[in-house]
């Protein structure tokens, strides 16, 4: 905490950083499972409303949520209803900026404070911020699979599940199947507060790697935004990723037996 997230790093160069710490980037398997989490835990699709867009850049300083743990953030529609003074920030006059925490003042009344980092599922910024270039998915966009997402399960398998070919389309329908994904489909555009209230992006040029989340606090985010245009050497200010660890865990025998443990690259 303290600094911002990593940025303008390719994603093979993510990838073989993560893998020499034990680690990977988070996986397709990993994001579509968040967003049907937050489907299931909140009832609706729109989680920028839910849970906040957070600060409007790709700058934000980690660790805002931290002091509160696991706790969601807010978004205006609730913080505004508590507070009605709190801040009118409307971007691409479609979504407020900034995330709330409900709390309580000195006499058990609620009250609300402002954060700049959204939290969601105990996940801080997992949409907005910066993208996150995900691990174990990619369009090769070779003959007979255009627009199709290939999987890589735990088991090291693989699978092909065809997608929306429609670029900049608000997302009105998913892939989901046995696997529950969570992979555009069609070519019918929604909006920004209707369906899922996030954008696709895609390209048909071969061998694209898929982001997720958007950046800073446009409206197109949120936890079913895609973006698959470009490849593995690409970089910017606003793609990141994030570590996460796929594997067995072990109980250590003590506390003792955890604080002898060294790493393994």
């Amino acid at each position: 905490t303290g600094g911002s997230t990593t940025a303008s790093m390719t994603w093979a160069d993510f990838h073989y950083y993560s893998v020499q710490r034990g680690m990977q980037q988070i996986d397709a398997l990993m994001h579509s499972r968040i967003a049907n989490l937050f489907y299931a835990k909140y009832g609706r699709r729109d989680s920028q409303e839910q849970c906040g867009a957070g600060s409007h850049t790709n700058n934000r300083t980690t660790g805002g949520t931290a002091s509160r743990g696991m706790t969601d953030t807010i978004g205006y529609e609730e913080a505004s209803s508590i507070n009605p003074n709190v801040t009118n920030s409307l971007i691409e006059n479609s979504v407020h900026q900034y995330a709330w925490y409900r709390e309580k003042d000195d006499y058990g009344g609620a009250t609300v404070t402002q954060v700049n980092n959204i939290c969601c599922l105990g996940y801080e910024d997992i949409y907005g911020h910066k993208y996150d270039m995900m691990d174990g998915v990619d369009l090769p966009n070779d003959t007979g699979n255009s627009g199709k997402w290939r999987i890589w399960m735990p088991d090291g398998s693989t699978r092909l599940v065809k997608g929306s070919v429609s670029s900049g389309i608000w997302i009105t329908a998913v892939a989901h199947g046995k696997y529950m994904d969570v992979i555009p489909v069609g070519s019918v555009s929604g909006s920004s507060s209707t369906n899922y209230c996030d954008i696709y992006y895609i390209s048909t040029a071969s061998s694209r790697v898929v982001y997720r989340g958007d950046n800073n606090a446009n409206p197109s985010g949120g936890v079913s935004m895609s973006y698959a245009s470009y490849d593995s050497s690409y970089t910017y200010t606003s793609i990141g990723s994030r570590l996460a660890f796929r594997g067995r865990l072990v109980k250590a025998s003590s506390a003792v037996a955890f604080k002898a443990i060294s790493e393994v690259a």
